[in-house]
């Protein structure tokens, strides 16, 4: 693979993943303000996640015609602005419905054309490392505070609308001779956990896999705890930013050494950082107890997502369509949003609490056996 075909494969990833994260939270964002409970907000986002899974079924597919890809990025991208600006005019529920399903397709979209860059190299990529960690930032930038919805959506509209002119120029203008890759589960060409339920049945490998779950709640609360921060006297971009920070900067600082870990060893580095975070949660004082658990839990989720980039039979059926794992996430967010409905700040520091002390017990029960983790 040449500089340039590695350079437009890290920025398309790079977009791919800003879109991801910053969709993910400023959706999330939005639907604080605008939903009539926590409930409904928390129930948007995962509906954002099942029309992300749904539409990547279609939009990830090698017979899709670079055009027609082109066309509807563009398209997703006005949409989603205009929709998110009018959100905020007055358009309410009704735009923000709108502007999640054109940002969930357009995020699709730039998995497909992720994909199509992938299957046109000579040579398998490396693992998407940098080019997470540079969307992630990006995502963090362009987010900002979060408190002001007018300014926001201005934000992440530019964004989307700069995210899609890109995309469409690094676009393959024909589809790659290339046999096509079997990894259509995870997005963004299976660079994100899509653990397989079989997988439960091994002790000795739930901390990782609790782990791969750790971005789920966190995300989904994010606007939350920026608002929880805010009151405390910190800038809520912060929680923001040191989340993103945990999630790919250990993963890029030990790369080299994750892809030697044996599973048992990373089970039990998960383990850790998910324990550190539900006793950080409880014993720091506010806000440094979400700030904390913000970066071990984050940490947590980039130790497990970076360790099966090299080891993808950890993940399961590679050939499995996205939308089943985006049922599932829909389900879990909905129902740890009712878990906030209910109780607030402290039911998201009892939903972490619930993943470090599950994931450490899980870890001493399987200390004594030999992991039957796939290394």
């Amino acid at each position: 693979m040449n500089t340039s075909q590695r350079l437009r494969l890290t920025l398309a990833r790079a977009l791919a993943w800003m879109l991801l994260l910053a969709g993910w939270v400023g959706i999330g964002a939005f639907a604080e303000v605008l939903a009539p409970t926590t409930t409904d907000a928390f129930a948007l986002v995962a509906l954002w996640l099942l029309a992300l899974g749904c539409t990547a079924t279609v939009a990830t597919r090698d017979n899709l015609r670079p055009g027609v890809r082109r066309g509807a990025l563009l398209l997703c991208a006005a949409v989603g602005a205009t929709s998110l600006v009018a959100a905020t005019g007055g358009g309410g529920l009704a735009a923000l419905l709108l502007a999640l399903l054109a940002w969930a397709s357009l995020a699709a979209l730039a998995s497909g054309v992720v994909r199509a860059l992938r299957l046109g190299q000579p040579t398998r990529p490396g693992p998407p490392l940098v080019a997470a960690a540079l969307g992630g930032l990006c995502a963090g930038l362009v987010l900002g505070g979060l408190e002001d919805l007018p300014e926001l959506a201005w934000r992440l509209g530019a964004a989307m609308l700069a995210a899609a002119l890109l995309l469409a120029a690094l676009q393959p203008a024909s589809r790659a001779d290339m046999p096509p890759s079997r990894c259509r589960a995870g997005l963004f060409d299976c660079s994100l956990p899509a653990w397989p339920a079989a997988a439960w049945r091994d002790v000795a490998a739930w901390p990782m896999l609790l782990a791969g779950l750790a971005m789920l709640p966190l995300m989904a609360a994010l606007p939350l705890m920026a608002a929880w921060c805010r009151g405390q006297g910190i800038a809520p971009q912060a929680i923001v930013l040191v989340h993103f920070a945990a999630m790919f900067g250990p993963a890029l600082l030990l790369h080299r050494a994750i892809a030697r870990w044996s599973a048992a060893r990373l089970s039990g580095l998960c383990a850790l950082a998910l324990a550190a975070g539900a006793v950080l949660v409880y014993a720091a004082a506010p806000p440094w107890n979400l700030l904390g658990l913000a970066f071990a839990h984050g940490s947590a989720w980039g130790l497990a997502w970076s360790g099966q980039l090299w080891a993808p039979e950890r993940r399961g059926r590679q050939s499995a369509s996205p939308w089943r794992a985006a049922v599932g996430y829909a389900v879990l967010t909905v129902a740890f949003g009712a878990v906030v409905q209910q109780l607030g700040a402290p039911g998201v520091a009892a939903a972490h609490a619930l993943l470090g002390v599950v994931a450490a017990v899980a870890w001493l029960l399987a200390g004594t056996v030999t992991p039957r983790i796939k290394a």
